[in-house]
């Protein structure tokens, strides 16, 4: 065993700077904008350091730039960079900081753990093996990226050239029975706010509903969700699994389905989420109530265009399901494996 300071060296990050393009900014979790200036090179793992986010790694492939929330974990000469993002996520980070109020890691906490020396030859091996889960899983991230910009520069284009409009009302249903949490079986699926991506129309995430302790809404595969608390935030999606949903979702069933895609791709455009956003009602948690939302018209490219591109939504919608289930099980398994690899007890070949 090595103290971890001996294969890797730790800097805080720095104030965010003003805000520019061409670098990405990273805060304590995550990716929070760009800047026009990067202050860590490529190949980086990013540790959140004081917050609810204390202990989170990211792996950052380019440079970047890192706020002061996070520390800049660099792997010392001769040790594999993306082995130090395995390790540091395998050492669970978020039970070795300090504080209650305000948790925080520090350097000293981090170059004192204890790991294992793994040679040179079995870090390149272990970090292949996780390497290939993790592209694997990227790649199906930017596939579902690539549809919904396909959905929306189609929806546009045929938008432009409508000969006609109708009410968002005229192409969905609210579904507004209520679930009280008693009914709401262990295994159902949970879909709240937290598991809708910003301005993202397909919802591949959601958690079980084992903890709901709240009257929800049911939903089904095919109906699209709104997030009426908070509109501007742009959390609209198309559901692939059946389940229940926060009350702070609209739960909006098509009318026709061969028009689906057509309701997704317009309740989920800006010019209807700034629409939602100018109307809800609240100064601190505003919400748009559905009857507002109702009666916004929408273009209309008429019957035989609206179920054309229904079908094309549906068939990249089909994709993007498929390679969202494959990246939940690739998930899976390399978190099965990092710990086994991590200490040993799986062998990683050269």
């Amino acid at each position: 065993m090595i103290r971890l300071g001996e294969v890797v060296a730790f800097t805080n990050g720095k104030a965010r700077p003003s805000p520019g393009t061409g670098y990405p900014t990273y805060g304590a979790n995550g990716v929070i904008g760009t800047a026009g200036r990067f202050n860590t090179e490529r190949e980086s793992t990013i540790v959140g350091r004081v917050g609810s986010y204390c202990g989170i790694v990211h792996y950052a492939r380019e440079r970047c730039w890192v706020t002061d929330n996070a520390i800049i974990a660099t792997a010392r000469k001769g040790v594999n960079p993306r082995y130090v993002y395995y390790l540091l996520k395998g050492l669970g980070l978020n039970h070795h900081r300090i504080g209650s109020g305000q948790p925080l890691l520090t350097h000293a906490i981090l170059n004192g753990l204890s790991v294992r020396d793994v040679p040179r030859p079995g870090q390149d091996a272990v970090a292949e093996i996780l390497g290939a889960l993790d592209d694997k899983i990227t790649a199906n991230e930017r596939l579902a990226s690539a549809a919904d910009d396909l959905v929306r520069a189609r929806y546009t284009e045929l938008a432009a050239d409508a000969p006609g409009s109708v009410r968002l009302d005229g192409l969905g249903r609210p579904v507004t029975v209520s679930v009280p949490a008693a009914d709401i079986g262990p295994g159902e699926n949970y879909i709240g706010l937290e598991h809708i991506a910003k301005r993202h129309m397909w919802l591949s995430g959601w958690a079980g509903a084992s903890t709901v302790l709240s009257t929800k809404k049911r939903f089904r595969a095919g109906d699209v969700l709104f997030g009426k608390l908070r509109p501007y935030f742009h959390k609209v999606g198309l559901a692939f699994t059946d389940g229940v949903a926060s009350t702070d979702v609209h739960v909006v069933r098509p009318v026709d389905d061969r028009h689906r895609g057509w309701l997704l791709a317009a309740l989920s455009s800006d010019e209807v989420v700034a629409h939602a956003s100018a109307l809800s009602d609240g100064t601190r948690m505003p919400r748009v109530k559905w009857p507002d939302l109702a009666r916004r018209e929408v273009p209309w490219p008429g019957e035989p265009r609206a179920r054309e591109f229904g079908a094309f939504v549906d068939a990249l919608a089909g994709r993007v399901e498929a390679a969202a289930a494959e990246s939940t099980a690739l998930g899976a398994l390399r978190d099965a494996l990092l710990p086994e690899l991590l200490a040993g007890r799986i062998e990683a070949a050269p």
